[in-house]
């Protein structure tokens, strides 16, 4: 089976973490053949991939479904987001103030430059 049209066929989202699985099966393996109903081989490796993905996936449910109830009665959302857009703000006066001083860095670079262009030549 061609592995390529396997992905093709199915949205990136379901086959994340599954590509290199996928891809390590030899292409005369029968493992992804739906042709051949016997009993298909797969190598240790594969299985405890499989098994160690499983768990991961179990823990990050668990891990949801107790932290949506709890996200949904003490919603933080808006009140981080108005935190953050205070402290930026606060930020970005405190920037100009430094940069807005006559002996700033910031100004002293730009008078290099702007000198450097524009300046009358020397003879």
């Amino acid at each position: 089976m061609d592995k390529k049209r396997l992905f093709r066929s199915y949205p990136p989202e379901e086959l994340k973490g599954f590509e290199e699985f996928i891809e390590s099966q030899p292409d005369d393996s029968n493992f992804l053949s739906q042709e051949n109903n016997h009993k298909k081989e797969s190598s240790f490796e594969n299985f405890t991939f499989l098994t160690n993905d499983s768990n991961r996936l179990k823990k990050l449910k668990d891990l949801v479904m107790d932290k949506i109830p709890f996200a949904m009665k003490f919603e933080q959302g808006e009140e981080l987001f108005k935190q953050q857009q205070d402290e930026i703000d606060l930020l970005k006066k405190d920037l100009v103030e430094v940069c807005n001083k006559a002996d700033s860095p910031y100004r002293e670079s730009l008078r290099e430059i702007f000198d450097s262009f524009f300046a009358p030549p020397k003879n």
